[in-house]
């Protein structure tokens, strides 16, 4: 495929992966709020918690998702079939490996700290443990499922990844509906209805992927080299992810310990609405992630350039343009969202929006060192910076510091990471950072101070629904006039008209 055929796959499956995070995020807001409300602050808060033990044992399958994806696009990248495919069983043999490991430390170590360290009411205890139960084999679940997930996204299907997410969402949403007339414990029966939504949607990626790639029928392989080259990327890979969900989870589990309760139902739903919003940019970057690492392996420079800047401010552009309503109207959404707002819950949100905002602008930056494959010393540097925040959380709590300061610490660490992978992507992967600076930071930094006055205006001169309708659509025009005029290049105004004029009849 010619740059100019492998962008217009990027944009069919853009457009796919943005139709499919449209309905995500209504049925997944819609559903977060019948869920609060049928089970309750504390039991919303509850389930929170005991999910973010299992998530913590997960972190394992994270790096080795991360593995599968990128040695998959290399061997694609390369054209070799027949190491693509031991890739597969590979990855296949380590993913039950790791989900014995999983099942063994959560059994012991896990149970453990549920019934004997965190603070559960007495009277809910036994259904936190079947929630727990659940939620163990939910992930195992999804641990095997991933090397399918990794072996779409490499070969670009980005068509059916969207279907079968929305099929997901809507699966999960006939949950909360069964939720609301089950007999028995609701907590418990939430987690186990649950497990039956990620069984269904696993059998049909796994016959989906066989009958489109021959390398998803697995064989029992054992490959030393290989075992060991996609185990030394896997384990430098595990530094940064176990940092990122010991922080996260390391969070939850002090909120537990030095505040109510309800704090971490707040936590919660703040986690909710910036991972439905940040979802917008990372399968928008999904799109992009292939072709940045078949790039890479081929020895495209240009066009890894090209691409990674791309990447980086359109991502920023489409969480920015989508942020910045939300949060001048953070309070009116969440009244009109839930109906009741745990204490916190505004303020939570809206610095969880602002992380991610500069978590966007990273992804290309990551997945470029992967790629290349020199990650040692950068996974080593940014989980050492990342694991900077839990000390800082503890000390800011056991203080009696507001809860909120403890994520003001999280974006500021995570500045800091951000400009260490610009750093580090510069030296190692010839990436300029005078080019990046001119066509990405500058035009990101113009646009996200330039497009507030409108909005912030209208916001200050109304309220309520109107407030609402009358910001977002200023947001929306003072972003997209900006970025029309100071956020793309020529040749991609090009492209863009050109794309609108072949989409007219």
């Amino acid at each position: 495929m010619t740059e100019l055929e492998h962008k217009r796959l990027i944009a069919k499956n853009t457009v796919a992966l943005y139709v499919r995070m449209l309905v995500r995020l209504a049925v997944t807001l819609y559903t977060s709020r019948i869920v609060l409300d049928v089970l309750g602050v504390d039991d919303f808060a509850l389930y929170g918690i005991v999910g973010g033990i299992v998530t913590l044992f997960s972190f394992l399958q994270t790096a080795l998702n991360a593995s599968t994806q990128r040695f998959m696009s290399v061997e694609l990248g390369r054209g070799n079939l027949p190491r693509l495919k031991r890739v597969f069983d590979v990855s296949m043999t380590l993913y039950l490996i790791v989900a014995v490991i999983i099942v063994v430390i959560a059994e012991t170590l896990g149970l453990w700290f549920l019934n004997t360290q965190l603070v559960i009411p007495p009277e809910r205890l036994n259904a936190v443990n079947w929630v727990f139960q659940f939620t163990i084999l939910t992930t195992c679940v999804h641990i095997i499922q991933t090397p399918y997930n990794a072996s779409i996204i490499a070969h670009e299907k980005m068509s059916f990844y969207a279907w079968i997410s929305i099929a997901d969402v809507v699966l999960k949403l006939g949950v909360v509906f069964l939720l609301t007339v089950s007999p028995v414990d609701k907590l418990a029966s939430y987690a186990g209805l649950l497990l039956g939504v990620s069984l269904m949607i696993f059998f049909i990626t796994r016959r989906y992927s066989l009958h489109k790639f021959t390398i998803c029928r697995f064989r029992l392989t054992w490959d030393k080299p290989l075992f060991r080259e996609m185990a030394a990327f896997s384990g430098w890979t595990l530094c940064d992810s176990g940092a990122q969900l010991a922080v996260t989870q390391g969070r939850v589990f002090l909120l537990n310990l030095f505040t109510p309760l309800v704090t971490n139902a707040a936590m919660s739903i703040a986690t909710q609405v910036s991972t439905a919003v940040y979802n917008f940019v990372i399968y928008f970057q999904s799109s992009f992630n292939p072709q940045i690492t078949k790039a890479s392996a081929a020895g495209n420079q240009r066009y890894l350039q090209d691409l990674v800047n791309q990447t980086s401010k359109f991502s920023y552009y489409m969480i920015f343009a989508i942020t910045l309503p939300i949060l001048l109207n953070m309070e009116f959404i969440l009244d009109i969202w839930l109906k009741e707002v745990p204490q916190y819950t505004v303020v939570f949100c809206s610095i969880t929006l602002l992380y991610y905002l500069v978590e966007s602008l990273s992804g290309p930056l990551w997945i470029t060192t992967w790629a290349a494959g020199k990650i040692r010393r950068y996974q080593i540097t940014v989980s050492l910076i990342r694991i900077t925040t839990l000390p800082a959380t503890w000390l800011l709590l056991k203080y009696g510091m507001e809860p909120w300061t403890v994520l003001l610490v999280w974006v500021l660490v995570n500045g800091f990471c951000y400009l260490y992978r610009l750093m580090y992507v510069n030296r190692h992967s010839g990436i300029p950072l005078s080019r990046y600076i001119r066509e990405v930071f500058i035009p990101v930094f113009l646009i996200s101070v330039l497009a507030v006055p409108l909005p912030l205006l209208t916001h200050y001169l109304l309220d309520g629904w109107t407030d609402l309708l009358v910001t977002t659509a200023a947001a929306l025009l003072s972003t997209g006039i900006l970025i029309w005029l100071i956020g793309l290049k020529p040749t991609e105004k090009k492209h863009i008209i050109e794309g609108i004029k072949n989409c007219l009849p």
